[in-house]
């Protein structure tokens, strides 16, 4: 009997308040950590590249030297970078550039965006739920998300960073801080154009949660109209071609409906979104609006990339899908005794590390993978290419190599038009089996490296292998 009462005071200590309390702060902490590691290593080996890293990098970098921040892109090239997404929230990170001109720092803040994100959540979950076992384990299942991990694996996004800022405008509702809402909100909207879906949803929650009626409306109506502004006029006065991101939205409501639900990853998606989170935001109906707006804004474009758990699109979801879980929760947890509680939190944790990590093979395992780092030694002969162009010297260079040079006196996707720019120097790695990724834009690199190679203007400075460096010939 003493030994059993022994376990259960040592048991009763281990889950304090305060011990939770300080794991939640070293899991924030080190799963913001393995997302730094994870994108680092990325980019030195050479898996980063002007698209999508350099919408972020060049342009901030530039404005905080003072300069237009303007980007190479395939529709707006030579236009300033909110043409492309309009983002002025990310221009908040130029001091950084005054301090340092390391990419690699730029590239460490999404990272830890979603680890405050985190941390936000789980002071969130104390609030509603007054449980720091069941607050713990949302931040678990909003860590080992699938699109959470995706997001913080795929380098620089501005929906990333605004993961915080999310988390935090719902902080600001649970704790009834109008202020403090209105501020995260507009800073939310400030991250892009397409985050006003969250606006026109945080008006339903708002309405219904806190019953702020008034706010509640006028949260709605400025959101939509925000986005109509930004989307049908702003960019487009940037842009000079109109909003650039693939919207399908056609007349017919079945037509809409279909493209919804089909092809199947769509429902794939919602299914194993819910899934993460042991289908728990089902019990939270003021939250439906963002979800089902999330989903459809995302499936009724023509771009496969935004249908999936992958990459970035699903860091702006993760924050309510864990919100949603903190209030379904409340519905029902106070009806449960200790140790239900801790079983059933132990299970929704098992539940998702079964899915996400174990089944679907999540990126968070790259951070705990020792080859994914002997990997990055392996690249020591790009490191030698890229540093042959002296820093003040313009640059064309091939997608994932240009990432190295967003800090030079001007930077360009290599491709066929190259000789419109007269870059100082044109790098070009002629590897075979590279990440097409790495190549973007380039057609035929075979038939470039020789239109290259006769062009009088430029000589061979530098050739170990297959790699190149072109400089321009003096023209007199």
């Amino acid at each position: 009997m003493k030994i059993i009462l022994k376990k259960l005071y040592f048991l009763h200590n281990l889950l304090s308040d305060r011990n939770i309390h300080i794991a939640a702060i070293a899991m924030c902490a080190l799963y913001a950590l393995a997302g730094i590691l994870i994108n680092l290593n990325r980019f030195w080996q050479f898996d980063l590249g002007y698209y999508d890293f350099g919408f972020f990098d060049r342009p901030i970098w530039m404005l905080a030297h003072f300069q237009t921040p303007i980007i190479d892109h395939f529709i707006v090239g030579g236009k300033m970078s909110l043409a492309d997404h309009f983002n002025p929230g990310i221009f908040l990170l130029t001091p950084i550039f005054w301090l340092t001109d390391r990419s690699e720092v730029l590239l460490s803040i999404p990272s830890i965006a979603i680890g405050v994100s985190g941390y936000i959540i789980y002071k969130t979950g104390l609030k509603i739920l007054n449980n720091a076992i069941l607050s713990f384990t949302v931040v678990c299942l909003y860590f080992l998300y699938l699109g959470t991990q995706n997001a913080m694996y795929s380098d620089f996004h501005e929906l990333t960073l605004a993961s915080a800022a999310i988390a935090a405008t719902y902080w600001a509702v649970v704790h009834k801080s109008k202020k403090l809402f209105i501020f995260f909100l507009i800073l939310t909207l400030s991250f892009k154009e397409s985050l006003f879906v969250f606006g026109v949803s945080m008006g339903f929650f708002i309405f219904f949660y806190q019953k702020w009626r008034r706010l509640g409306i006028l949260t709605f109506v400025f959101s939509l109209v925000w986005g109509y502004l930004v989307i049908n006029h702003i960019i487009p006065s940037l842009s000079g071609v109109g909003y650039i991101t693939p919207i399908n939205l056609p007349r017919d409501p079945e037509k809409i409906l279909s493209l919804l639900l089909t092809p199947s990853i769509k429902l794939k998606t919602m299914v194993q979104s819910f899934l993460s989170f042991s289908f728990l935001p089902i019990l939270s109906p003021s939250l439906f609006p963002h979800i089902f707006l999330n989903f459809a804004s995302r499936f009724l474009t023509s771009g496969a990339t935004r249908w999936d758990l992958g990459l970035h699109y699903n860091a702006e979801i993760a924050p309510t899908f864990a919100i949603a879980t903190l209030i379904g929760l409340k519905q029902f947890y106070k009806k449960l005794s200790d140790r239900v509680i801790i079983f059933m939190a132990f299970g929704m944790i098992l539940l998702s590390f079964w899915f996400n990590i174990y089944y679907s093979k999540g990126s968070l395992i790259l951070a705990f993978h020792p080859a994914f780092y002997q990997h990055t030694k392996n690249f020591e002969f790009l490191r030698k290419t890229v540093s042959v162009v002296p820093k003040g010297a313009s640059v064309s260079a091939q997608n994932n190599l240009a990432s190295y040079f967003f800090h030079h006196k001007d930077v360009w996707i290599l491709r066929e038009n190259y000789a419109i720019h007269k870059p100082d120097y044109i790098v070009l790695d002629m590897r075979e089996g590279q990440n097409p990724s790495g190549l973007l834009g380039i057609n035929n690199k075979e038939l470039l490296f020789q239109t290259i190679s006769n062009d009088k203007t430029y000589e061979v400075v530098y050739n170990q292998g297959t790699q190149y460096v072109f400089k321009r010939v003096s023209q007199h």
